[in-house]
């Protein structure tokens, strides 16, 4: 888990930088999956997980 965390950090920051770019290509797209395999292995996957919960929640609510 050393590792795991600085290359979630470097996959977090070349993302942002090809979101910010407006141009999605096939190679980068599997680059956010693995990312997302990543994240998930560290410890910020379950606020993580909790948080897109409460979005998703908040957003389909229909009171």
């Amino acid at each position: 888990m050393t590792v795991g965390i600085p290359l979630v950090a470097l996959l977090g920051i070349i993302i942002y930088l090809l979101v910010r770019s407006g141009e999605l290509r096939t190679w980068h797209v599997i680059l956010t999956g693995v990312f997302g395999f990543y994240m998930a292995r560290t410890h910020l996957a379950d606020p993580i997980g909790a948080a897109v919960v409460w979005v998703v929640i908040g957003l389909t609510h229909t009171a």
